[in-house]
């Protein structure tokens, strides 16, 4: 007979009970805990929410309820918002909702900044907002405070999704915390400002951009890059300050923020007048549209200053890149483009997308072009900008059409017989790379396609490459439905071996010396800015012993801000930094490369060989141990002479006793006397 819960029972039985097989008994023992609460048993039945029954889990969420502990505000919240009864539901928050606020707060900032369910986290983040706990906002945001050396810059992207979440009531607190101390509480107060999106930051972000470094500089302009088009205005007054760097910032966040900086940046740019506009010419290569050609194109074409030249060339060939079909003075832009081809270099600020864009201009001139000179004219320089395209960011499709355009051009106008094979050998990497993809099949039927129509034309002596020209495209513009414009091949992370790691650390020790010696040198001359800087930089290229250090922006960051403050001509300085832009692809060589260049035009002294007290211990018992190892071995040898000479006398008395050889009287022995000698040699 099955015997069902009361009151009397004691703790263990009746958490036997809750997880009795029996339906009955476990619901018996759960009304007995809704008659008669107790916090001893919230974990247990915080186990019978998981129950699979719905009726255990809506009584299990009431007795919790009555006994209204903190513990289990999270499972609480768990099934009120994911269970997949709508009863255990409503039960789960009549729960939830019976324990006071003031005792569940902590709980639901760890289920803010630790759970992966979103349900979940708008619940608690709605909590926190509905009872304005300035208190829990202050809680999540101590967790922003660095906890290590180099973690100065990184961002707690939990905390600010948290605060995200909460959302407006947390700008205050955030603005608050730009004036911290704590370079790490800002980045991440900037960060999330950014991602909250509310107008009241505008102002607390660009009047620190005066004081910043450069790195929070970037942090503060990507924080209103996110906000928009309510940061315009303020941003375009600080167009006109003083600083050389602010004008920049503020130009380039402008840029970023799209079409709705444009008009506000024409009416910047008239206003100059014929003072210097480089900072609002490029600003409009970035966010302006087509209304922004003509005004370009004017400067472009009537200014005598070279700097003014320079940046309306890179302007324009953004501006071309996005709205090409919608200028309304196509002359123009052919002429432009006609003009631009001598002009395009690597680094030269257009990124991979606006030169993937403008090389597909030119295959579109070249399909225009009425001679096959023109073809050729215009399908090498769209394989000119896939290849800087290559250059700036290496992606499948760059690479697809820099092979496929430039494969046309050569049997065009190469007259080799063997050009064909050097051709198919082009294509093998691509294919490789095409394998790293999600749609590797179909992509390797576009190169087989792409390769039928190159084979056709070198087979076909008397081929029309100009008449052909359309039906090449369209084979190859194929491959755009199976590569995002900006998906490159998906590198596996390579794991480094035991001997490349050996070597990286190595690599590591000599670029850290190097860097010490420039520390000593910036120290030496009190030069603060570039020796904390250079600090930064070491603990960075700590980092990287692990092998799987792929982001260089902030070792970047650090070179040019030693670059800027280092007592070197604009020449050198120009060099260095266009080494920089560099150090991205190449990695740590590329960083020592710049490092040795720095120190070769500062004149440093290579770092004195420095010990730690550890080492100069070790050393001393080495020596010590050596001096020691020195003397037992000198005596060691004494008394080796000294046994072999005692084994030869002995062996030599031995023979005489027997009569194999005769000794003199002059041997040693007769300098005894003659009794005691034969005693002894008779013994």
């Amino acid at each position: 007979m099955v015997e069902y819960p009361s009151a009397s029972w004691n703790q263990q039985r009746m958490q036997e009970a809750l997880k009795s097989p029996e339906i009955t008994v476990k619901m018996s023992a759960l009304r007995v805990l809704q008659e008669v609460p107790k916090d001893e048993y919230v974990q247990a039945l915080i186990n019978s929410l998981e129950d699979p029954d719905r009726l255990v889990r809506t009584n299990a969420a009431i007795a919790l309820g009555k006994i209204r502990n903190p513990q289990a505000t999270i499972p609480l919240v768990r099934h009120a918002v994911i269970d997949p009864d709508r009863e255990v539901q409503s039960y789960a928050l009549w729960a939830y909702r019976q324990i006071d606020y003031t005792r569940t707060s902590q709980q639901l900032i760890e289920l803010l900044t630790t759970s992966d369910s979103h349900p979940m986290i708008r619940f608690a983040a709605n909590e926190i907002r509905q009872k304005s706990d300035v208190k829990a906002i202050e809680g999540i945001i101590q967790r922003f405070h660095s906890r290590q050396a180099y973690a100065s810059f990184d961002l707690d992207v939990r905390a600010a999704g948290a605060l995200y979440e909460i959302g407006n009531i947390t700008v205050e607190p955030l603005v608050k915390c730009l004036d911290s101390e704590d370079v790490r509480v800002q980045v991440n107060a900037i960060y999330t400002l950014g991602k909250i999106g509310d107008n009241r930051a505008v102002l607390p972000l660009i009047s620190h951009i005066a004081n910043a470094n450069v790195e929070v500089r970037s942090r503060i302009s990507d924080a209103l890059i996110k906000i928009g088009a309510s940061a315009v205005p303020d941003l375009v007054k600080l167009l006109e300050h003083n600083d050389r760097d602010i004008k920049w910032i503020a130009a380039y966040t402008l840029g970023k923020i799209g079409p709705s900086a444009e008009p506000a940046l024409l009416t910047a740019l008239k206003a100059r007048g014929d003072k210097p506009s480089e900072d609002i010419i490029y600003a409009l290569g970035t966010a302006g549209t087509a209304e922004s050609f003509s005004l370009l194109h004017n400067l472009y074409s009537n200014t005598k200053d070279d700097s003014v030249k320079a940046w309306a060339t890179i302007s324009l060939s953004n501006l071309i890149a996005r709205n090409y079909d919608s200028i309304s003075s196509p002359k123009t832009v052919d002429e432009f483009m006609d003009l631009l081809g001598e002009q395009l270099k690597p680094h030269m600020t257009l990124d991979n997308e606006a030169l993937l864009k403008l090389g597909k201009i030119y295959v579109i001139r070249a399909l225009r072009s009425t001679t096959p000179d023109r073809l050729s004219a215009n399908i090498t320089m769209a394989v000119k900008c896939f290849d800087l395209a290559i250059i700036e960011s290496e992606t499948v499709l760059a690479k697809a059409y820099r092979l496929f355009y430039g494969s046309y051009l050569k049997l065009m106008t190469s007259r080799s017989a063997e050009i064909m094979g050097y051709v198919e050998r082009d294509f093998t990497d691509l294919k490789k790379d095409a394998e790293k993809t999600d749609n590797k099949k179909e992509i390797m039927l576009v190169i087989g396609e792409v390769l039928a129509v190159l084979r056709k034309a070198y087979a076909d002596r008397s081929y029309n490459f100009s008449g052909q020209f359309a039906e090449f495209v369209d084979t190859c513009v194929a491959i755009e439905r199976f590569i995002p414009l900006d998906e490159g091949p998906r590198e596996e992370a390579k794991k480094l071996s035991q001997k490349e790691i050996a070597k990286l650390h190595t690599d590591i020790e000599i670029v850290q010396k190097k860097i010490g010696a420039l520390i000593d040198q910036f120290g030496t001359s009190g030069e603060a800015e570039p020796a904390a800087q250079a600090l930064r930089l070491s603990t960075e290229l700590a980092k990287m012993d692990t092998g799987m250090y792929s982001d260089y922006r902030v070792v970047e960051s650090c070179l040019k801000n030693i670059i800027n403050h280092a007592k070197m001509t604009a020449e050198e300085k120009s060099e260095l930094h266009f080494k920089v832009l560099m150090v991205s692809r190449n990695g740590l060589s590329q960083v020592e490369a710049v490092i040795d260049q720095i120190t070769k035009s500062l004149n440093v002294k290579p770092a004195a060989e420095q010990k730690t007290p550890v080492e100069v211990k070790e050393a001393k018992v080495a020596k010590e141990e050596k001096k020691t190892k020195k003397k037992t071995g000198i005596l060691e040898y004494v008394v080796i002479i000294i046994l072999v000479l005692l084994i030869a006398g002995v062996l030599l008395l031995a023979l005489n006793k027997f009569g194999f050889i005769h000794l003199p009287y002059t041997f040693p022995i007769s300098w005894l006397n003659r009794d005691i000698a034969t005693l002894f040699l008779n013994a």
